[in-house]
C-alpha cells in the first residue's frame, strides 16, 4: 500500500470518522491489519470516553452564564459555583477532565503496534490519531483567523465571571447587599459568554462530521509509512511503538488512555506527535497548549533542527497555541513528546474542522517530506 492508497481508504472509503461512531471503528480495523501485514505485535486498547465536547463547553459556559446572572441576589451560592467551575474548566483546557467522567459516553480504540526491542525498552513512540473533528462555525474559513482571540476571550469570559462574583460575595459579605455596578460587569462578561455558548449549540444540532484528509488521516498514513519502512528487514528499527489514538477530537480522550495504561512503559521514551500534515509548512513545535504553554522535548527538538539541517529537508520550527495535540496531555504529565504539523502562510492549520478537509486539498509532496524527515529523525535517536 501507498500513502496515497491509504489516504483514500480512510478519508473517502471510510470517510467521516467521529469519535465512538461505527466509521471510527472502521478506521481502526483498517490500521490494525496495515500494522499486523508489517509484522508488528498489535494489541487494540478500548477505553470509555465523551462523544462530543461540546456537551463540556456547554456546561461550563451555561453555568458561568447562570451565576453572573444569579449573583445579584444569590452571592452566597453564585461565586463558589462559578470559582469551582472556572477551575475544573482550567484542568480541562490542560488535559486533566473530571466533569467528563459524568457526561454519557461511548467506547473508541487506539490501535498499538509495536516493533520489539530484546530487552522490551521503547525508545520511540510514533503517535497519530484517526478520527475527525465535527464541523462548527467557529472554524469557517472567514472566521478561523480569529480563533485564538476569540478562544481566549471565551477562556478570559469563563474566569473573569468567576472573579467578579467572588468580588460580589465580599461586598455582599462586608456591606450585606450585593453591588449594582460590578452585577452590571458580571452581565457584560456575561454577554459575550452568549456567542460561544450559541456556537456550542448549533454545532451539536447543525454540523457534520469532515472527511479529516489533513486532519488527520495525513498523519495516519505518514506513520504508516513509517511502518512500512521500519519494519523492513534490511531497515528494521526495534524499540518503536506505533499508537494510531481514538477520539483524539472529544479532547485528546485515546492518548490520556494510552499514557494512563503504558506510561510507564514509554516513561524514558521520546513521543512523536503527527497532526496536520498534509497542507502547508511543515514544522516541528516547540511549546504548545491551550491555556499553559508547555515546552517540547529539548532533544527532540535538538534533533529535528540538526535532521531538518543536514538533509535540507523544509521543516522549521515554530510554536502552536490553538487546540490540543496528543502531545499536550503527554507534555503536561513530564513526558518528553514534540508534534509535527503543517500551517498555511497565516500559521494557521489549512481547511480546519471545515467540510473542506478533503483529499484533494492534500499535498501527496508534504506527506512524502515528512516520512523523509520522520525516518531520519528515527534514525538519529538512541533505540534500544
Amino acid at each position: 500500500m501507498g500513502i496515497r492508497d491509504d489516504l483514500l481508504k480512510l478519508a473517502v472509503e471510510v470517510g467521516p470518522r467521529g469519535a465512538c461512531t461505527a466509521a471510527e471503528a472502521s478506521a481502526a480495523g483498517y490500521i490494525r491489519g496495515r500494522f499486523e501485514e508489517r509484522g508488528l505485535e498489535v494489541t487494540a486498547q478500548e477505553f470509555s470516553c465523551i462523544r462530543t465536547y461540546s456537551y463540556l463547553y456547554i456546561i461550563y459556559l451555561g453555568v458561568a452564564v447562570a451565576c453572573a446572572v444569579l449573583s445579584y441576589w444569590f452571592a452566597y451560592y453564585a461565586a463558589p459555583v462559578a470559582i469551582l467551575s472556572a477551575v475544573l474548566f482550567a484542568l480541562d483546557l490542560e488535559t486533566f477532565p473530571l466533569i467528563s467522567r459524568v457526561l454519557p459516553h461511548g467506547r473508541s480504540r487506539n490501535i498499538i503496534g509495536e516493533l520489539p526491542a530484546e530487552n522490551g525498552r521503547v525508545g520511540l513512540v510514533v503517535v497519530a490519531h484517526y478520527d475527525s473533528a465535527r464541523s462548527g462555525l467557529s472554524f469557517d474559513p472567514r472566521l478561523v483567523k480569529n480563533f485564538r482571540l476569540s478562544f481566549n476571550m471565551m477562556i478570559g469570559g469563563v474566569f473573569a465571571v468567576a472573579l467578579l462574583t467572588a468580588v460580589n460575595l465580599v461586598i455582599t459579605a462586608a456591606a450585606g447587599h450585593s453591588n449594582l455596578w460590578v452585577w452590571i460587569a458580571t452581565l457584560a462578561v456575561n454577554a459575550y459568554l452568549l456567542v460561544p455558548l450559541g456556537l456550542m449549540v448549533h454545532r451539536e444540532v447543525a454540523m457534520d462530521y469532515t472527511p479529516g484528509a489533513n486532519d488527520n488521516a495525513s498523519g495516519v498514513v505518514t506513520m504508516l509509512s513509517l511502518v512500512d519502512k521500519a519494519s523492513e528487514q534490511e531497515s528494521r528499527i526495534p524499540g518503536v511503538m506505533f499508537v494510531a489514538t481514538g477520539a483524539e477530537e472529544v479532547g485528546t480522550a485515546g492518548m490520556l488512555a494510552f499514557l494512563k495504561a503504558y506510561g510507564d512503559r514509554v516513561k524514558d521514551a521520546l513521543i512523536v506527535n503527527l497532526d496536520n500534515l498534509g497542507t502547508g509548512h511543515l514544522c516541528y513545535i516547540d511549546c504548545e497548549g491551550m491555556l499553559l504553554g508547555h515546552n517540547s522535548s529539548p532533544e527532540l527538538l535538538w534533533l529535528a533542527g540538526k535532521v531538518a539541517e543536514k538533509k535540507r529537508l523544509p521543516v522549521w520550527r515554530t510554536g502552536y497555541r490553538l487546540l490540543s495535540t496528543d502531545a499536550t496531555p503527554a507534555l503536561a504529565r513530564g513526558y518528553r513528546a514534540m508534534s509535527l504539523m503543517a500551517f498555511d502562510d497565516a500559521g494557521l492549520l489549512p481547511n480546519w474542522h471545515w467540510q473542506s478537509d478533503t483529499v484533494d486539498n492534500v499535498d501527496m509532496e508534504n506527506l512524502e517530506v515528512a516520512r523523509a524527515f520522520l525516518w531520519n529523525l528515527a534514525r538519529r535517536i538512541d533505540l534500544p
